[in-house]
């Protein structure tokens, strides 16, 4: 049986759409679907003069948006790197500390001593958190296993973990290639070609996605390439690590290979940034992983090349604990230098690009009713609260948490 529920009194309506924003606004969802987004006197007109028969929410005057998107997260591992971190505090290197036997490899240990149940439950307390804060998409990460068994075990866990309405939409990545298991010892090569080998059972696990750490003292551009070819050849759509510790390449390879996105980017130069617009590649920035870097990615020259971007939290065990997008969208604005609008666009918009999702991240006729009420008049607040709280969440015009709200 159809359902239709209109959302009225909106104070302010940010679409993230060619319509802009709206003062004074309403929506109307249909079985999951945007049928209606604009001024709140023209709900008649669209919708007949009988659309107040079906259930009407009044949402108070407050500022509407369309679900946030985090394009890069990594929620499943055990263990934490607390110690590291205080380490980094006092100047060692990200490098530094992975040479010692911490980053990535002290989280594969932590992660495989974990059970499988006890990475379910972590993971799914991290994404309802994620939910709660107004992401209603998520892309999510392996990366913490580096063995054929145990990644393919995360892509299970994360996939399931999407059939729950109390998570948001997860889009899962497979990232077998974060670095080479401690079985390969240093041969990346190997530890590659393996991996290759590894991506039809990635998608038949669950992923939709495949990513590869392509940096200095992780994986060149050539093992990136072979690994995300096949990952392509697998049906898998390719994302990048790129640029973060230094400039090898990576957003290059992206260009050349039409990546999906290239994430963190701190050391970029302006012919990459041409090279990745000219290819339709998306940027993914993780200003809260920047900030801890001390190193900007150049945004204004990403802007000025046409590129599309997108912002991810980027949470993880060694770097980023938070999963509010909101917050993430204050720092883009303080650190990265974008404006309000750009940043809340990148969440959105940019987020839905960066996982070649056409469905959401904007409030118009046709989307998905994923959508965020915020306890704000106004999208400037954004910048002002770090960390804005939800009114209300919903997934498919259903209030998030609730056994209808599928994703």
């Amino acid at each position: 049986m159809s359902r239709l529920v209109t959302y009225a009194s909106i104070g302010r309506l940010f679409t993230a759409g060619d319509d802009g924003t709206i003062e004074g606004a309403a929506m109307a969802v249909r079985d999951g679907v945007i049928v209606y987004a604009g001024p709140e006197t023209g709900l008649s007109p669209a919708l007949g003069p009988n659309w107040q028969d079906g259930e009407v929410v009044d949402l108070g005057g407050a500022l509407v948006t369309p679900g946030l998107v985090d394009a890069h997260s990594h929620p499943l591992y055990g263990g934490n790197r607390f110690p590291e971190i205080a380490l980094r505090s006092t100047g060692a290197s990200y490098s530094e500390i992975a040479a010692g036997g911490g980053g990535i490899a002290a989280t594969v240990a932590a992660t495989r001593a974990t059970s499988t149940a006890e990475l379910e439950a972590s993971a799914r307390e991290r994404l309802r958190s994620w939910l709660a804060g107004g992401t209603t998409t998520i892309e999510a990460k392996t990366g913490y296993h580096l063995c054929a068994s145990g990644e393919l075990d995360a892509v299970r866990i994360l996939a399931g973990l999407a059939d729950h309405d109390d998570v948001p939409s997860v889009e899962v990545t497979w990232l077998a290639a974060h670095g080479v298991g401690p079985e390969f010892g240093s041969d990346q090569d190997a530890y590659i070609e393996a991996a290759c080998t590894w991506c039809d059972d990635a998608r038949a696990a669950g992923a939709r996605h495949a990513d590869v750490f392509c940096d200095e003292g992780y994986f060149t551009v050539g093992q990136s390439r072979r690994l995300l070819e096949a990952a392509a050849a697998a049906g898998l759509l390719p994302r990048i690590h790129a640029d973060e510790l230094a400039r090898t390449g990576g957003a290059q390879l992206a260009a050349e290979l039409s990546c999906a996105s290239a994430d963190h980017l701190l050391l970029i130069d302006d012919s990459d940034a041409k090279a990745m617009a000219a290819a339709g590649v998306v940027a993914t920035l993780a200003p809260v992983t920047a900030l801890a870097m001390g190193r900007t990615p150049p945004v204004q020259a990403l802007l000025a090349a046409g590129v599309t971007i997108a912002l991810g939290s980027d949470h993880n065990p060694g770097t980023c604990g938070t999963t509010s997008m909101s917050l993430v969208i204050a720092l883009a604005v303080a650190e990265l230098g974008l404006s309000v609008s750009e940043a809340l666009t990148a969440a959105t918009v940019g987020g839905a690009a960066s996982l070649r999702l056409a469905d959401r991240g904007r409030l118009e006729p046709g989307q998905r009713g994923d959508f965020v009420a915020w306890d704000a008049d106004h999208e400037g607040a954004f910048a002002w609260s770090y960390g804005l709280d939800p009114l209300g969440v919903w997934k498919l015009g259903v209030p998030a948490g609730t056994a209808s709200a599928e994703a």
